[in-house]
């Protein structure tokens, strides 16, 4: 029975090896379907868009339709698929804050944004772009941004 397991793992392997530029392509595929169906969506390139909220889980998402935010050298967007999306200058977020509030062992920040004299608050658990984010953030004088305890969720 092994050499039956041994046999079908070393075939699967050279079936791999040998279509490996297939499946790249397969991929490279998939991504641009993916960036053209967000363009349609949005009207946003994909590729020049950092993501800030982390992917949710399939039991997360199917619960709660919580919007995927995004930023670039000069906007906010908050996109849902329902809804169009929501563009906010990097400028006018007043405020970035930690939450106590933990899910899978990520970090649920708050977002207050000056819409016009109304305070828009958005959450979202932290994604890989977070620095960066926090970077463009704090170049606002303005902002108040919570860095006591920001080394703590890249441990």
């Amino acid at each position: 029975m092994n050499n039956y397991i041994v046999f079908a793992i070393l075939t699967l392997i050279i079936i791999l090896v040998f279509n490996y530029k297939k499946i790249e392509l397969f991929i490279d595929f998939i991504e641009e379907q993916i960036a053209i169906d967000f363009k349609k969506r949005t009207n946003l390139d994909w590729h020049t868009l950092n993501r800030l909220s982390a992917p949710k889980s399939f039991i997360w998402g199917l619960i709660f339709k919580s919007p995927v935010l995004y930023f670039d050298d000069d906007y906010l967007y908050i996109t849902k698929s329902s809804n169009p999306v929501i563009k906010y200058p990097i400028s006018t977020i007043i405020e970035l804050r930690k939450t106590n509030v933990m899910i899978n062992d990520v970090r649920v920040w708050k977002i207050i944004i000056n819409d016009a004299g109304k305070r828009m608050v958005y959450k979202f658990r932290v994604y890989r772009n977070f620095n960066l984010f926090l970077a463009k953030v704090s170049e606002n004088p303005n902002a108040i941004v919570d860095e006591r305890y920001i080394w703590k969720i890249f441990e």
